[in-house]
């Protein structure tokens, strides 16, 4: 049997290992200090590195592309015969851009870290031209 002492020193130890074993509360850093410590140029390099390993990737999605958007408009014939041949240079080009930004990630070329292809993904739309999102825009606004 224990002795009642014991068994006191015994409860006392188990509460301080108890009690020390509680995890520390810290506050939670402040998205303004997150801001500080992340700059917008690391955010350009790493964009830069992503759209170099997504370009370089999916570089070969050009070929359909090309030839579904020749076909589309221009007739199914001619995107049939030059289709192949614009998609050909278009998975070239996007291949090679995306292993140049690969390689090239934290220079800063070209300048502002800047996408050497538009659009900047196989995936995005291409605009047609600069004037029509205002265009759209404006009737848009019209309508309602």
């Amino acid at each position: 049997m224990m002795r009642p002492m014991k068994s006191w020193r015994v409860g006392v130890m188990v509460c301080v290992i108890l009690w020390g074993g509680q995890p520390a509360q810290a506050e939670e850093p402040s998205l303004a200090s997150q801001e500080v410590n992340e700059s917008p140029v690391f955010e350009k390099i790493a964009t830069k590195l992503v759209r170099g390993a997504a370009n370089f990737a999916t570089g070969w999605v050009e070929l359909p592309k090309q030839i579904y958007l020749v076909g589309h408009n221009e007739g199914w014939v001619t995107g049939a015969l030059r289709g192949p041949i614009d998609g050909l240079g278009m998975f070239i080009g996007r291949t090679v851009a995306g292993a140049y930004e690969v390689l090239t990630f934290p220079l800063p070329i070209p300048p502002h870290y800047q996408p050497m292809l538009r659009p900047d993904y196989v995936w995005q739309q291409e605009s047609d031209h600069v004037g029509t999102a205002s265009t759209s825009s404006a009737s848009n606004s019209e309508a309602k």
